[in-house]
């Protein structure tokens, strides 16, 4: 039987429990489902019994995302805490300095960015089509108001968001800016009208309707919740009905991702593709991929979809 070294102090999770050896304190019991947000756990643990420098190992980028959003939290617990990750693996490994990164942030930033990458896309959240990271960042120096309802939900874990909030507005902004930097409307619903009739944007490249958006804010606000509620051993995380439903006969959970007629179908006379072939795509044109017929507004020649009253 391996015993413990004398140095070293081992924890191991067991369902709710924390099993130690090597250690002369017990932990509280924890109930989170995640290990990205067990860490976090085991980390107040080691600071709050003397720990100055830190080190976590990880692979994910979410797990930096919550070291980073619950850092100045963690500097309650030790001022003189020294949070290192070593990241990655092969020639993509890095050490990376979480105080570094928090000082160059700033409070506001460093405690709003789980809310961030949340809602612009995690692996329980959708990302905005062709919007990734560097995208939305630059759209969040863009419209730093933001920094509001990201903070806000950061704060306020599972908050509820509706689409006359004061906070949800702020999102709708976001993304309006996100799709388009030069505009200056509020309303996502405008903005999908003027990119679509006025800039000649095709479907995919315009933002979802506010309905859509709706849904996905809370999908993020649900997973936003959950990292940000990291520090607690008990989290009692909701039932995830945030812009999830149970569907089929295994009553598994699946996004709800309108609640509304989808567009292509309630007004099919008004999608159109960008291919200009005068030859026929091919089944290469969006229209084709998506089992359409092409539209009057389509540029090609390939078959048309006449709409009929």
């Amino acid at each position: 039987m391996t015993t413990c070294p004398d140095d070293k102090e081992i924890f191991i999770t067991s369902g709710r429990s924390v099993i130690g050896a090597g250690c002369n304190h017990r932990m509280m019991e924890c109930d989170h489902e995640e290990a990205d947000t067990r860490i976090m756990v085991h980390l107040q643990d080691a600071l709050e019994n003397g720990s100055i420098v830190c080190q976590v190992r990880t692979v994910d980028p979410d797990v930096i995302v919550i070291l980073i959003g619950k850092f100045h939290h963690l500097l309650t617990l030790n001022p003189d805490a020294n949070i290192w990750v070593a990241f990655g693996t092969g020639k993509h490994f890095s050490f990376i300095h979480v105080n570094e990164i928090c000082m160059a942030l700033g409070e506001d930033t460093s405690v709003a960015l789980p809310v961030f990458h949340s809602f612009t896309g995690c692996d329980t959240t959708s990302a905005f089509y062709r919007k990734g990271k560097n995208v939305a960042w630059d759209a969040w120096k863009c419209y730093p108001a933001v920094t509001q309802a990201f903070t806000y939900m950061a704060m306020n874990p599972y908050a509820r968001l509706e689409t006359d909030t004061q906070h949800f507005k702020l999102l709708e902004r976001f993304v309006v800016v996100l799709y388009d930097k030069n505009s200056n409307l509020e309303s996502i619903n405008e903005a999908r009208r003027e990119l679509f009739c006025q800039k000649n944007r095709p479907m995919e490249n315009i933002p979802p309707t506010l309905d859509a958006l709706l849904q996905h804010s809370k999908r993020a606000a649900f997973q936003a919740g959950t990292w940000t509620t990291s520090n607690l051993t008990i989290q009692e995380s909701p039932t995830p009905g945030w812009g999830w439903t149970r569907c089929g006969d295994n009553q598994r959970w699946a996004p709800v991702w309108i609640t509304q007629p989808i567009t292509s179908k309630a007004c099919s006379e008004l999608v159109k593709c960008v291919c200009k072939s005068n030859r026929g795509c091919g089944g290469r044109c969006a229209c084709k991929r998506a089992h359409w017929k092409c539209t009057e507004l389509c540029s090609c020649t390939c078959e048309k979809r006449v709409s009929t009253e």
